[in-house]
């Protein structure tokens, strides 16, 4: 179930590219998504984690309580190292040493990543989907979402849907 999940949140990921408003189009979201031969409970699934991705925002806020030019060091924990592989530790490093975003929006990525994948590992792609869907809906600032997009366009090993 979980790769069909993560199939549906890239797609779901490519309406909000789009800047498709997911709840004034959620039926019609759901209707293309039950076309293309998902299920109800797949559906719930993702939307349910969608909906849910800004919870760890604030959590995430004061347990970092970071000052800005700090030269802070993020480690990965042993679960983090089983959970996530190489490819999609190292493409979230970049993510952070590049400066497109926070530590606060990386540590809502590893959290949603972990809460979502189960006992799976987590690859690059599917770090990919989860880190735009954390950017899109989790992030209000403009300008962070648009340094993402450009961040994911000139990514060449980006596959999006």
């Amino acid at each position: 179930m979980y790769q069909r999940v993560m199939a549906i949140i890239g797609i779901i990921s490519d309406y909000l590219a789009d800047e498709v408003d997911l709840f004034e189009q959620e039926e019609e979201i759901v209707d293309d998504l039950v076309s293309l031969g998902f299920d109800f409970p797949e559906i719930e699934t993702a939307f349910g984690w969608i909906a849910n991705l800004s919870q760890g925002k604030e959590l995430n806020l004061d347990l970092l309580d970071l000052e800005p030019e700090s030269d802070f060091q993020r480690h990965f924990s042993p679960e983090e190292r089983l959970r996530l592989s190489s490819d999609a530790r190292i493409w979230l490093s970049k993510l952070r040493q590049v400066e497109i975003v926070d530590q606060v929006v990386i540590e809502d990525i590893f959290d949603q990543a972990i809460l979502l994948s189960g006992k799976n590992i987590i690859g690059l792609e599917d770090i990919k989907v989860i880190a735009a869907m954390v950017v899109f809906v989790g992030q209000l600032d403009v300008v962070v979402k648009e340094r993402f997009l450009d961040f994911l366009e000139n990514d060449q090993e980006i596959v999006f849907h």
